[in-house]
């Protein structure tokens, strides 16, 4: 037997995903990883961000530690899937969402150093580290500690991107207004 099913309210269904469509195209976009403003506290009040560019890709006299690239890679194909989720359990409110999402990708990213093992620090690296946990020694420190690394010093091996823990405890997210800026 045939049921004849009549559905009402078709207008304030398209005006309530009209209203829903503008509020996630106007709302928003995330930032995450080293913002304006994170430094270190040394006398250059060197860029976290700048430090992390040196790990990620090298420099003259150390290897290239990559953490934010294997983090995008291993994690990207997640966070759609990440911001929809943050979506419905917010009601749709994007910024919250985008919050959301840019805290678990932070967290990715800190994972990430925290796994990177390797290249291993070099054995003066290391000694420093042993002798100055926060990272603040002077150019007399440092001759010093080669001196006694050539005469036989040792440290046990650390963590390749942890010292002083800034570059760590500076990955960040920021919600801003508004289309991202290209």
């Amino acid at each position: 037997m045939a049921r004849n099913i009549k559905i009402t309210g078709g207008g304030k269904l398209k005006a309530a995903l009209a209203n829903l469509s503008q509020k996630v195209r106007d709302g928003a976009h995330v930032r995450v990883g080293y913002l304006e403003g994170a430094t270190y506290n040394d006398e250059k009040h060197t860029p976290v961000a700048q430090v992390a560019a040196w790990n990620e890709f090298g420099t003259v006299t150390a290897p290239p530690r990559p953490f934010m690239r294997p983090a995008i890679a291993q994690h990207q194909d997640e966070w759609g899937k990440t911001l929809g989720a943050a979506l419905k359990q917010t009601g749709f409110d994007v910024d919250r969402a985008l919050a959301i999402t840019g805290g678990i990708i932070a967290g990715q990213i800190v994972d990430q150093i925290d796994a990177t093992t390797s290249p291993a620090n070099a054995p003066l690296t290391n000694l420093l580290k042993n002798r100055f946990p926060k990272g603040d020694y002077t150019r007399d420190d440092f001759l010093k500690a080669v001196h006694d690394l050539a005469a036989g010093a040792q440290a046990p091996p650390g963590q390749p991107l942890n010292w002083s823990d800034r570059m760590r405890n500076s990955v960040s997210y920021e919600v801003k207004p508004g289309p991202e800026d290209e």
